[in-house]
């Protein structure tokens, strides 16, 4: 590691995956070739993760973090510890498995890929355009900047507690026409997301116990983008940069950058599951379903999502 540089921006992955870490270590090695740094977090009790190779490397540090809140938890933690020292830029990652779908690897390896995509002489596109483009705060990976509609009604109880934690008078009705980073890996401006380490939100994750939605994490999930807008900026998608960077010669009003954005967003999301329109069509069916999935035993669980190859 060599700290005499400074670094373009920093890294925050959470490791609960040791195995798949590696393998994304091999990408991060592979393709950065400008100087950041890594805030790595990891359960309480694991072993040390393993660090990149990789010369442009800068500086590392290592948390250990209760196992709650998934990656998103771990995330808000690193961030505020470190939100002094590190890079104005960032970008969040984690060893994303989805152990309840058949495509979970492949998945990760399609987020991990657009977000390390690059630009003809090596520099990280997503850097590049937040770099560039001081109204852009959040960068979701290619197709995954998804519309909110719909996608709220399991957690809309714990998201309006979290937006009214930070903002005393808002309520669900201000995320209408808004979306969110779906994986939750995403590239993001330090000050779009000030407001999320400003209030203490630990006591709202509960210990992991295999939930596939309606948690403190997945609603922040929803939740970032939006948290970015609120502070002022704009929340884009990595099918965006090569139109908003072709464009930088010809000064864009704020409209006309929401516009481009809007118009090239990709509609077609290759990992959405086949079963998600129904639900956004019938929210109060996807409630009853979810609360008698909450209370199945955890056999029956794991037999039906064998059995639904999820």
């Amino acid at each position: 590691m060599n700290d005499t540089r400074h670094a373009d921006f920093t890294i925050f992955a959470h490791v609960y995956y040791p195995d798949v870490w590696e393998e994304m270590i091999d990408e991060l090695d592979g393709i950065i070739r400008q100087p950041f740094d890594l805030v790595i977090t990891r359960p309480a009790g694991s072993r040390p993760a393993a660090l990149p190779k990789n010369s442009y490397l800068r500086l590392a540090t290592e948390l250990e973090v209760d196992n709650r809140g998934r990656d998103i938890l771990p995330f808000l933690t690193a961030f505020k510890e470190q939100a002094e020292s590190v890079s104005d830029i960032g970008l969040k990652l984690h060893t994303k498995r989805s152990p309840h779908r058949g495509d979970g690897d492949g998945w990760r390896r399609f987020l991990l890929g657009s977000l390390l995509q690059t630009e003809e002489g090596g520099e990280l596109s997503g850097h590049k355009l937040l770099a560039t483009e001081s109204r852009i705060g959040l960068i979701a990976p290619q197709a995954h900047l998804l519309p909110l509609g719909g996608r709220t009604s399991i957690n809309e109880g714990i998201m309006l507690g979290t937006l009214q934690r930070m903002e005393a008078s808002v309520d669900l009705s201000a995320l209408a026409g808004h979306r969110f980073p779906a994986g939750s890996m995403f590239w993001f401006r330090r000050a779009a997301l000030r407001k999320a380490i400003e209030v203490d939100f630990a006591d709202q994750f509960a210990r992991e116990s295999g939930q596939l939605d309606g948690t403190a994490a997945h609603a922040f999930e929803r939740l970032f983008a939006f948290i970015a807008e609120r502070e002022g900026f704009i929340a884009a998608s990595m099918e965006n940069v090569e139109p908003i960077l072709r464009r930088r010669g010809t000064p864009l009003s704020r409209a006309e950058l929401s516009e481009l954005i809007n118009d090239s967003l990709l509609r077609d999301n290759p990992f959405a599951l086949p079963l998600a329109a129904f639900w956004r069509r019938h929210p109060s069916l996807l409630k009853c379903a979810h609360a008698i999935y909450a209370r199945m035993p955890k056999a029956t669980v794991r037999l039906l999502r064998r059995s639904i190859g999820r």
